[in-house]
């Protein structure tokens, strides 16, 4: 290897860092990948004390890495992965990518021309993040340890809601009363998770070509299977770093001899850390504000009681306005909620 000649690459998720150093002639040098648990700069400077940071000419990040490494190009994540699985997979006709905050179908028409992208909401439900929640309820060290489980289950596998983290709880619980292992229990998390992804990206969708899965979660087997049993259709797992290799082989496509950096150390990677706060406005400071009250003529506890069913309770009630002796017309507004009626 010439010195000086290599690219590094970074990605930096919500939950996770990658890495990949990758030579001149586009081969994967070195990969790492861990998880930061937020100290995103201290894990960050742990991982570059494995590499040999001499070697490294360029830098390439994607889009979501925060600004603290020095780089000489981001690109955005998708651009990346995509570039990543060219490289490694040749044409394909769908790249799915679930990590730790969202989920995504990158997909591709016959010519392996960029067709359109589908992805979740804001919520994290069918992400990492869900299944980092479920194993920290059912007292497991870690999602590696749920998915190794999961995927050993050969007994049934129980329905678990995986669109909302509070449905998920109350299954949970449903299921170990109802005396499933916790393998099962497992699986039916993935299987779960699964189902919420097949069922927001490939709805209505058919596909006859090679279908990539990258991302955390694809590092999950009995995720990785269930989607391509509720597809029909075998799934290629890639790797967790493609978007930090991605991301470098795009810098080396593009990198001019004029801007080759000369690293040294660690340090020479990281943005150095700045100390104190600057301000660029004027703290805020408290100031009451005239705010509109609704004060109420009469305020009780009415306590109804219904004879037939034995129901009573206490309904909190305010009055506005005296209406003894009066038959105005009245318009009446309900708003029931998940936990309390209001009228």
């Amino acid at each position: 290897m010439i010195k000086n000649s290599n690219i590094l690459g970074v990605d930096i998720g919500s939950v996770s860092i990658s890495l990949a150093e990758i030579t001149p002639d586009k081969q994967i040098w070195k990969t790492s990948y861990e998880f930061h648990q937020g100290m995103i700069r201290e894990t960050l400077s742990r991982m570059l004390e494995e590499y040999d940071v001499t070697g490294i000419c360029g830098i390439a990040a994607t889009s979501s890495t925060p600004l603290l490494v020095k780089v000489n190009q981001q690109y955005d994540n998708r651009i990346a992965v995509m570039k990543a699985c060219d490289h490694f997979h040749g044409q394909v006709q769908a790249i799915l990518i679930v990590g730790g905050e969202k989920f995504g179908l990158i997909r591709f028409d016959d010519k392996g021309n960029y067709r359109d992208f589908k992805a979740n909401t804001s919520c994290a439900a069918g992400t990492g993040s869900f299944l980092d929640q479920q194993a920290g309820r059912l007292g497991l060290k870690n999602t590696q340890a749920l998915s190794e489980l999961a995927f050993a289950n050969t007994g049934s596998v129980p329905r678990i809601a995986s669109r909302c983290a509070v449905f998920a709880k109350t299954d949970l619980v449903h299921a170990q009363q109802e005396g499933f292992a916790l393998s099962q229990i497992c699986d039916g998390l993935c299987r779960g998770l699964a189902k919420n992804i097949v069922d927001t990206l490939f709805a209505g969708e058919s596909f006859q070509g090679k279908i990539v899965f990258t991302g955390g979660v694809a590092k999950n087997r009995s995720v990785v299977r269930h989607i391509s049993s509720l597809i029909d259709q075998e799934v290629v797992v890639g790797e967790s770093f493609y978007g930090a290799a991605g991301a470098a082989l795009h810098l080396l496509d593009e990198l001019l001899l004029k801007d080759r950096v000369r690293l040294f150390s660690v340090a020479d990677v990281l943005i150095s850390k700045k100390s104190g706060k600057k301000w660029f406005y004027p703290p805020l400071k408290f100031q009451d504000t005239i705010y509109p009250d609704f004060p109420g003529i009469e305020s009780f506890a009415y306590e109804p009681f219904d004879i037939q069913s034995g129901f009573s309770g206490r309904v909190e009630t305010d009055l506005y306005e005296n209406l003894r002796n009066t038959s105005p017309e009245a318009y009446l507004g309900m708003d029931i909620g998940s936990t309390s009626t209001k009228a």
